[in-house]
């Protein structure tokens, strides 16, 4: 039996609504701990087999340690001179390779611009999507056809980013530039199959225009779906499935692969369950107003 995505469509407005919810109460209840490249602080990286934790600690000295296969990468808001000193004392063989202070104004910057290019992103790919739609101006409202994209998308970045303060908060992960980058990445891949949906549903209305066959709209968007549906969450797992042998084993990498993964899975969601259910009630609503201005 058939699961009919548009015919259920308010169970999962109903579950998209509880995921932004989600994300946006994430950030008050979690309280994440954000990178030293986002609120400023200090950076050092050394090459010791010292506990660097333990001697932190020793110091009252607040730090998050990533661990490479060469080397320890320290961050802290607090100076780490005295840290860095007190590893030289007790092991002559560690080695500094790098020692970074990053400001609050360039860290203030940096989240401002990222956040911008976001929003810079959402603008154009509604755009895009509009203009691609042009023909159809008939069913679709284009405006709202932007709008239902950009929604989708918001809706990715927000449930993402809940899902990943919480995972974060449990492993002691900690909210950096690499996030945002992996929001951007998120933004391109949903983008990306809500378009293959759409495109498939523009086909079929195109074609059955040509051929004068009057299809409900209904069946068009859920044939259109099921069309799609094996190659959307094949591409998605295979993606997440691919990525995951580096999550487990490249512990720098982890946090920022890891945002990556769950973003692929909302954003697979999404474009199924989600973009295309709204899409049709922006064509509901269209022909609406239509036969109302009759």
């Amino acid at each position: 039996m058939t699961f009919h995505f548009i015919k259920n469509k308010h169970f999962f407005y109903v579950l998209s609504a509880i995921l932004i919810l989600q994300g946006v109460l994430s950030f008050y209840l979690v309280n994440p701990a954000l990178g030293t490249d986002l609120i400023g602080g200090y950076i050092l990286e050394v090459k010791t087999n010292l506990p660097v934790e333990t001697i932190a600690k020793e110091l009252n000295i607040q730090v998050s340690v990533f661990k490479t296969d060469a080397s320890v990468i320290i961050k802290s808001k607090d100076n780490l001179n005295n840290l860095w000193l007190m590893i030289r004392q007790r092991d002559k063989q560690a080695e500094k390779l790098r020692a970074e202070f990053i400001s609050p104004a360039l860290s203030s910057e940096l989240k401002n611009k990222a956040l911008f290019m976001i929003v810079v992103v959402l603008f154009f790919i509604g755009a895009y999507i509009a203009f691609a739609f042009r023909r159809l101006k008939d069913i679709f409202s284009l405006f709202s056809l932007s709008l239902v994209v950009i929604f989708t998308l918001f809706h990715d970045v927000i449930a993402t980013a809940g899902i990943y303060v919480y995972v974060s908060d449990y492993l002691n992960f900690e909210l950096d530039i690499k996030f945002i980058t992996a929001l951007l990445i998120l933004v391109g891949f949903s983008v990306h199959d809500t378009i293959v949906i759409f495109d498939r549903i523009r086909e079929k209305i195109l074609l059955s225009n040509i051929k004068k066959i009057n299809t409900d709209l209904k069946d068009i968007f859920q044939s259109s779906i099921q069309e799609t549906l094996r190659r959307s969450i094949f591409t998605s797992l295979t993606t997440v499935l691919s990525i995951l042998p580096l999550t487990l084993f490249m512990n720098e990498l982890r946090p920022f692969l890891l945002a990556i993964q769950l973003g692929m899975i909302v954003g697979t969601y999404s474009s199924i369950c989600l973009a295309a259910p709204l899409l049709y009630d922006s064509s509901q609503s269209r022909q609406s107003s239509h036969k109302n201005n009759k």
